[in-house]
Protein backbone atom coordinates (compact mmCIF):
# COMPACT_ATOMS: atom_id res chain seq x y z
CA UNK A 1 0.00 0.00 0.00
CA UNK A 2 1.00 3.44 -0.52
CA UNK A 3 -0.42 7.21 -0.67
CA UNK A 4 -0.14 8.27 -4.29
CA UNK A 5 -1.48 12.10 -4.17
CA UNK A 6 -3.95 14.49 -3.71
CA UNK A 7 -7.59 15.02 -5.57
CA UNK A 8 -9.52 18.05 -4.94
CA UNK A 9 -12.81 18.77 -6.98
CA UNK A 10 -13.08 21.97 -9.11
CA UNK A 11 -16.23 23.23 -10.89
CA UNK A 12 -14.30 25.50 -13.78
CA UNK A 13 -11.11 23.07 -14.95
CA UNK A 14 -10.19 26.06 -17.16
CA UNK A 15 -9.60 28.51 -14.21
CA UNK A 16 -8.21 26.09 -11.92
CA UNK A 17 -5.65 25.31 -14.32
CA UNK A 18 -4.93 28.92 -14.81
CA UNK A 19 -4.74 29.37 -11.29
CA UNK A 20 -1.84 26.89 -10.26
CA UNK A 21 -0.01 27.49 -13.66
CA UNK A 22 0.55 31.27 -12.97
CA UNK A 23 0.58 31.00 -9.16
CA UNK A 24 2.58 27.49 -8.90
CA UNK A 25 4.05 27.29 -12.24
CA UNK A 26 2.03 23.86 -12.68
CA UNK A 27 1.51 21.81 -15.65
CA UNK A 28 -0.57 19.00 -16.43
CA UNK A 29 0.99 15.78 -17.45
CA UNK A 30 -1.71 13.46 -17.19
CA UNK A 31 -4.88 14.45 -19.37
CA UNK A 32 -7.64 11.89 -18.53
CA UNK A 33 -10.63 14.63 -19.93
CA UNK A 34 -12.66 15.55 -16.59
CA UNK A 35 -9.30 14.33 -14.29
CA UNK A 36 -6.26 16.32 -14.75
CA UNK A 37 -2.66 15.37 -12.83
CA UNK A 38 -0.51 18.37 -12.51
CA UNK A 39 3.56 18.89 -11.33
CA UNK A 40 3.74 16.76 -8.59
CA UNK A 41 0.87 14.92 -8.61
CA UNK A 42 -1.83 17.28 -7.64
CA UNK A 43 -5.00 16.51 -9.22
CA UNK A 44 -7.57 18.04 -10.28
CA UNK A 45 -11.13 16.57 -11.11
CA UNK A 46 -14.07 18.20 -12.62
CA UNK A 47 -17.66 16.85 -11.72
CA UNK A 48 -16.45 14.78 -8.94
CA UNK A 49 -20.17 14.18 -7.75
CA UNK A 50 -21.18 12.72 -10.72
CA UNK A 51 -18.15 10.22 -10.50
CA UNK A 52 -18.29 9.86 -6.85
CA UNK A 53 -22.03 9.73 -6.54
CA UNK A 54 -22.53 12.57 -4.00
CA UNK A 55 -25.85 14.85 -4.50
CA UNK A 56 -24.68 17.89 -5.76
CA UNK A 57 -25.87 19.84 -2.70
CA UNK A 58 -23.72 17.70 0.19
CA UNK A 59 -20.33 19.45 -2.24
CA UNK A 60 -19.01 22.02 0.23
CA UNK A 61 -16.39 24.20 -0.29
CA UNK A 62 -14.08 26.83 1.78
CA UNK A 63 -14.39 24.14 4.17
CA UNK A 64 -11.02 25.50 6.14
CA UNK A 65 -10.90 21.66 7.42
CA UNK A 66 -7.76 21.21 5.57
CA UNK A 67 -5.16 22.98 3.17
CA UNK A 68 -2.71 22.37 0.21
CA UNK A 69 0.88 22.82 1.48
CA UNK A 70 3.43 24.48 -0.39
CA UNK A 71 7.01 25.73 0.06
CA UNK A 72 9.51 27.95 -1.79
CA UNK A 73 13.06 29.12 -1.08
CA UNK A 74 12.13 32.73 -2.10
CA UNK A 75 9.15 33.49 -0.23
CA UNK A 76 9.35 37.72 -1.23
CA UNK A 77 9.68 36.64 -4.77
CA UNK A 78 6.05 35.02 -4.33
CA UNK A 79 4.66 37.69 -2.56
CA UNK A 80 5.94 39.42 -5.73
CA UNK A 81 3.55 37.01 -7.88
CA UNK A 82 0.82 37.10 -5.83
CA UNK A 83 0.65 40.74 -5.91
CA UNK A 84 0.62 40.97 -9.77
CA UNK A 85 -2.56 38.63 -9.26
CA UNK A 86 -4.94 40.91 -6.69
CA UNK A 87 -8.24 38.49 -8.05
CA UNK A 88 -6.42 35.85 -5.76
CA UNK A 89 -8.67 35.84 -2.47
CA UNK A 90 -6.36 35.95 0.38
CA UNK A 91 -6.99 33.99 4.34
CA UNK A 92 -4.97 37.16 5.96
CA UNK A 93 -1.53 39.13 4.62
CA UNK A 94 2.31 37.40 5.30
CA UNK A 95 2.93 36.71 8.76
CA UNK A 96 6.06 35.20 10.86
CA UNK A 97 5.09 32.13 13.04
CA UNK A 98 6.62 31.73 16.20
CA UNK A 99 9.32 29.49 14.57
CA UNK A 100 10.65 32.12 12.39
CA UNK A 101 9.08 31.22 9.04
CA UNK A 102 7.04 33.37 6.50
CA UNK A 103 3.84 32.39 5.40
CA UNK A 104 0.91 33.16 3.55
CA UNK A 105 -2.78 31.87 3.22
CA UNK A 106 -5.10 31.98 0.08
CA UNK A 107 -7.78 30.19 -1.71
CA UNK A 108 -7.78 28.98 -5.02
CA UNK A 109 -11.06 29.66 -7.40
CA UNK A 110 -12.84 26.74 -5.60
CA UNK A 111 -12.09 28.12 -2.01
CA UNK A 112 -9.73 25.43 -1.39
CA UNK A 113 -7.27 26.76 1.00
CA UNK A 114 -3.60 27.09 0.55
CA UNK A 115 -0.36 27.74 2.41
CA UNK A 116 2.43 29.33 1.19
CA UNK A 117 5.51 29.37 3.64
CA UNK A 118 9.11 29.61 3.19
CA UNK A 119 11.21 26.30 3.64
CA UNK A 120 12.70 25.41 6.90
CA UNK A 121 15.89 25.10 5.41
CA UNK A 122 15.33 28.75 3.78
CA UNK A 123 14.51 30.31 7.56
CA UNK A 124 17.45 27.69 9.26
CA UNK A 125 19.80 29.42 6.80
CA UNK A 126 18.98 32.72 7.63
CA UNK A 127 20.07 31.93 11.72
CA UNK A 128 23.49 30.70 9.82
CA UNK A 129 24.33 33.71 8.20
CA UNK A 130 23.29 35.74 11.44
CA UNK A 131 26.04 33.81 13.39
CA UNK A 132 23.74 31.72 15.18
CA UNK A 133 25.40 28.68 16.28
CA UNK A 134 23.36 25.18 15.11
CA UNK A 135 21.75 24.68 18.75
CA UNK A 136 20.57 28.55 18.79
CA UNK A 137 19.19 27.94 15.53
CA UNK A 138 17.69 24.61 16.57
CA UNK A 139 16.11 26.31 19.88
CA UNK A 140 14.40 29.42 17.90
CA UNK A 141 13.09 27.34 15.16
CA UNK A 142 11.63 24.78 17.27
CA UNK A 143 13.28 22.18 15.37
CA UNK A 144 15.25 19.00 16.76
CA UNK A 145 19.32 19.38 16.80
CA UNK A 146 19.80 16.72 14.21
CA UNK A 147 17.68 18.19 11.18
CA UNK A 148 19.18 22.09 12.20
CA UNK A 149 22.70 19.96 11.68
CA UNK A 150 21.90 18.30 8.57
CA UNK A 151 20.91 21.42 7.34
CA UNK A 152 24.01 23.63 8.23
CA UNK A 153 25.87 21.31 6.68
CA UNK A 154 24.12 21.68 3.62
CA UNK A 155 24.44 25.11 4.31
CA UNK A 156 28.11 24.95 4.60
CA UNK A 157 28.75 23.43 1.13
CA UNK A 158 26.69 26.08 -0.60
CA UNK A 159 28.81 28.52 0.76
CA UNK A 160 31.96 27.09 0.17
CA UNK A 161 30.94 26.07 -3.15
CA UNK A 162 29.93 29.75 -4.54
CA UNK A 163 32.86 31.45 -2.53
CA UNK A 164 35.95 31.70 -4.23
CA UNK A 165 39.44 31.63 -3.55
CA UNK A 166 39.72 35.73 -3.89
CA UNK A 167 36.85 36.33 -1.81
CA UNK A 168 34.36 36.97 -4.70
CA UNK A 169 30.85 35.33 -4.18
CA UNK A 170 30.16 33.73 -7.04
CA UNK A 171 26.57 32.76 -7.17
CA UNK A 172 26.11 36.94 -7.37
CA UNK A 173 27.81 36.54 -10.75
CA UNK A 174 25.46 36.97 -13.85
CA UNK A 175 27.03 34.21 -15.44
CA UNK A 176 27.07 32.28 -12.35
CA UNK A 177 25.36 28.54 -13.37
CA UNK A 178 24.80 28.75 -16.97
CA UNK A 179 27.54 30.23 -18.06
CA UNK A 180 30.20 29.01 -15.15
CA UNK A 181 29.63 27.02 -12.22
CA UNK A 182 31.88 28.78 -9.75
CA UNK A 183 35.50 28.95 -9.42
CA UNK A 184 35.89 26.35 -7.22
CA UNK A 185 33.69 24.00 -9.32
CA UNK A 186 35.49 24.11 -12.29
CA UNK A 187 39.24 24.41 -10.26
CA UNK A 188 39.44 27.89 -11.48
CA UNK A 189 39.18 27.55 -14.74
CA UNK A 190 36.48 29.99 -15.80
CA UNK A 191 35.38 31.00 -19.10
CA UNK A 192 37.15 34.02 -18.85
CA UNK A 193 40.53 32.52 -18.25
CA UNK A 194 43.02 31.16 -21.11
CA UNK A 195 41.36 27.61 -22.74
CA UNK A 196 42.27 25.24 -20.59
CA UNK A 197 44.02 27.43 -18.02
CA UNK A 198 43.31 28.19 -14.11
CA UNK A 199 42.67 31.64 -13.20
CA UNK A 200 45.81 33.38 -11.74
CA UNK A 201 45.15 34.16 -8.30
CA UNK A 202 43.53 30.47 -8.39
CA UNK A 203 46.44 28.91 -9.98
CA UNK A 204 48.52 30.87 -7.19
CA UNK A 205 46.63 30.09 -3.61
CA UNK A 206 45.48 26.46 -4.54
CA UNK A 207 47.30 24.89 -7.11
CA UNK A 208 51.56 26.71 -6.51
CA UNK A 209 50.45 27.42 -2.24
CA UNK A 210 47.97 24.64 -1.20
CA UNK A 211 46.08 26.74 0.58
CA UNK A 212 41.96 27.28 0.44
CA UNK A 213 41.80 30.74 -0.16
CA UNK A 214 43.77 33.85 -0.30
CA UNK A 215 42.31 35.19 3.38
CA UNK A 216 45.39 32.10 4.10
CA UNK A 217 48.07 34.04 2.57
CA UNK A 218 50.20 37.23 4.08
CA UNK A 219 50.32 39.07 1.02
CA UNK A 220 46.98 39.32 0.41
CA UNK A 221 46.10 41.92 -1.43
CA UNK A 222 48.97 41.18 -3.79
CA UNK A 223 50.07 41.92 -7.25
CA UNK A 224 48.13 39.45 -9.25
CA UNK A 225 45.03 40.94 -7.54
CA UNK A 226 45.91 44.08 -9.22
CA UNK A 227 46.60 42.56 -12.41
CA UNK A 228 43.75 40.75 -12.71
CA UNK A 229 41.42 43.81 -12.26
CA UNK A 230 38.03 43.84 -13.88
CA UNK A 231 38.10 46.35 -16.94
CA UNK A 232 34.63 47.39 -16.65
CA UNK A 233 35.45 48.81 -12.66
CA UNK A 234 36.28 52.37 -12.67
CA UNK A 235 39.25 53.07 -9.94
CA UNK A 236 36.71 53.61 -7.03
CA UNK A 237 34.77 50.48 -7.93
CA UNK A 238 37.83 48.40 -8.37
CA UNK A 239 39.30 49.88 -5.05
CA UNK A 240 35.73 49.24 -3.02
CA UNK A 241 35.42 45.60 -4.56
CA UNK A 242 39.27 44.59 -3.10
CA UNK A 243 37.90 46.13 0.38
CA UNK A 244 34.80 43.99 0.11
CA UNK A 245 36.40 40.34 -0.85
CA UNK A 246 39.58 41.12 1.44
CA UNK A 247 36.81 41.72 4.64
CA UNK A 248 34.89 38.87 3.32
CA UNK A 249 38.08 36.57 3.44
CA UNK A 250 39.11 37.93 6.78
CA UNK A 251 35.76 37.17 8.57
CA UNK A 252 36.15 33.42 7.14
CA UNK A 253 39.40 32.78 9.04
Amino acid sequence: MKYCNTLIAVTDMPASLQFYKDLFDMEVTTDLGWCKILTDGLTLQEHFDKIAGFPPETMRYHSNTMELYFETEDFESFLTLLDAHPEVKRLDESRIYPWLQKGIRIYDPDDHLIEVAESMYSVACRQFEEGKSVEETAERIQHPLPIVQKWYEKYQVSQNSAFSVCGTDCSACPCYGDMCPGCNACSGKVFHALEGKACAIYDCTVCQKNLKNCGECSHMPCNIWMKTRDPRYSDEEFAESVRTRVEALRNRR
